[in-house]
């Protein structure tokens, strides 16, 4: 993987601070949802990854220059990261705190160890409300990134969602592509507990269009089946 800074760097164009590029008419069979290498890939526990052991080819490690919002060097793919240093570019300059990157990018085997060691903690059920088997995690995409702001607390906590960060970016992390990916009252739909720390990648045009018609899960946006269990 690449070590980079990043200016307004991605795929396509991004928005500035000021003025994210306005969504345009969304066609549904732009992107794949089966295959990995789409940002618009959904996995939850009834879709593995496939290749189960998928590795992105375009991760790259952002410095994000003095934001030092990847103060842990945590990887992600090419144009997660240039939509992740407009958002935290954008957050600080609402005043709503300095964004931090707590994780991303979790190779097969990493994802087994925090999977073993979350269902070692809390038992299987509950541990796996938490963190998925390996090959079944949005982290493996290098589309997922887990965040918290500086000095406002509840780090990778449920109350982080009504920190004035969590609240911020529940309101406007889809103007640079991100959803909330595990909504309140939306275990039974993606099994797994509310996260308001966990941000998914999908592009600007598919959560702006999830965000205008309220609808909070991918698997509801495609008429997937509900995930709360493995099979």
């Amino acid at each position: 993987m690449l070590a980079v800074g990043f200016g307004l760097l991605g795929l396509g164009i991004l928005p500035s601070v000021d003025n994210p590029t306005p969504a345009r008419a969304l066609d549904l069979g732009a992107n794949s949802i089966d295959n990995p290498t789409s940002i618009w890939v959904v996995v939850n526990k009834a879709r593995p990854l496939n290749p189960i052991k998928y590795k992105p080819v375009d991760l790259v490690v952002p410095g994000f220059g003095p934001l030092n919002a990847n103060p842990y060097q945590h990887s992600m793919r090419r144009d997660v990261a240039a939509a992740a240093e407009g958002l935290a570019k954008s957050m600080q300059k609402a005043g709503k705190g300095r964004l931090v990157i707590q994780s991303a990018y979790r190779s097969y085997n990493t994802q087994k160890s925090v999977h073993d060691r979350q269902v070692s903690r809390f038992g299987l059920a509950a541990g796996e409300a938490l963190a998925a088997r390996p090959g079944y995690s949005e982290h493996q995409t290098g589309l997922a990134i887990d965040v918290s702001a500086r000095d406002q607390g509840c780090q990778i906590r449920v109350c982080f969602g009504g920190t004035k960060a969590g609240a911020w970016l529940k309101a406007n992390a889809h103007r640079w592509g991100f959803i909330i990916r595990y909504p309140q009252n939306a275990t039974a739909v993606t099994g797994y507990q509310y996260e308001p720390w966990h941000l998914r990648y999908v592009g600007i045009e598919l959560a702006t269009d999830m965000k205008q018609k309220s609808i909070s899960t991918l698997e509801k946006y495609f008429g997937l089946p509900s995930a709360p269990k493995y099979p």
